[in-house]
């Protein structure tokens, strides 16, 4: 036991709400340049993945300044949204961080998210994390481990020491690729599209830390 040292969290889908929220903003920029744009596109194309390269996976040969003031519109939209709709953690989300944090398991947000700052203090739970990653750190988006490797450097973990939670399909890919125990959190229960994970789960009461002890101990065995 005691091998999992650090915890790090996706946010939005993960401990709150923003999905819907963002798909909202997607959908409203594309079709107003005349893009069809739905849910799946939104869970299969752009969730998880820096701005510039959402919009590259829909609106495939689209001049960089053109990709650049649809980014800033998008953004735009999102931020009006969150203004306008009441915004709160998941409660399963509180309760395994705190779970977490009694167990002095360090604890991370990790972000494509240039809005993570803004989106954690709203929802009151900005100072529960020992470091916040967001989209202004780093270079290379998800499916890159970048992201989760510098959370675990500011936490001064080892990756092996640390558990992964995304909810996209490109976060999960990241996690495992940063070498670390990847949790899928699958809100919609079509667990299937995060099968690459190494556990999935519909809620985050469903996760303690024996379990992912357990995980981990079974993912490092067999590597």
């Amino acid at each position: 036991m005691g091998k999992i040292k650090a915890a790090i969290f996706d946010m939005d889908g993960v401990l709150t709400d923003t999905v819907k929220l963002h798909f909202k903003a997607w959908k409203k920029m594309f079709e107003s340049h005349g893009y069809k744009f739905e849910y799946e596109d939104y869970k299969w194309k752009v969730d998880g993945k820096p701005r510039l390269d959402g919009i590259r996976s829909i609106a495939y040969d689209v001049p960089e300044d053109e990709l650049i003031e649809m980014a800033e519109e998008k953004q735009r939209y999102f931020l009006e949204f969150v203004e306008q709709e009441n915004l709160e953690a998941f409660e399963d989300s509180i309760w395994l961080l705190n779970h977490l944090k009694q167990n002095n398991i360090r604890l991370a947000v990790a972000s494509s998210s240039k809005n993570t700052t803004k989106i954690l203090t709203k929802i009151g739970i900005y100072n529960m994390f020992d470091t916040i990653v967001t989209g202004y750190d780093f270079k290379k988006g998800k499916p890159d481990p970048e992201i989760f490797l510098t959370a675990a450097q500011r936490l001064n973990v080892n990756p092996k020491e640390c558990a992964v939670f995304e909810d996209a399909i490109d976060g999960v890919k990241a996690g495992i690729r940063a070498g670390m125990l990847t949790i899928g959190v699958c809100r919609d229960g079509q667990f299937d599209r995060l099968k690459e994970a190494h556990y999935v789960v519909d809620k985050l009461t469903n996760v303690n830390l024996e379990l992912l002890e357990n995980l981990h101990e079974k993912l490092f065995k067999m590597v």
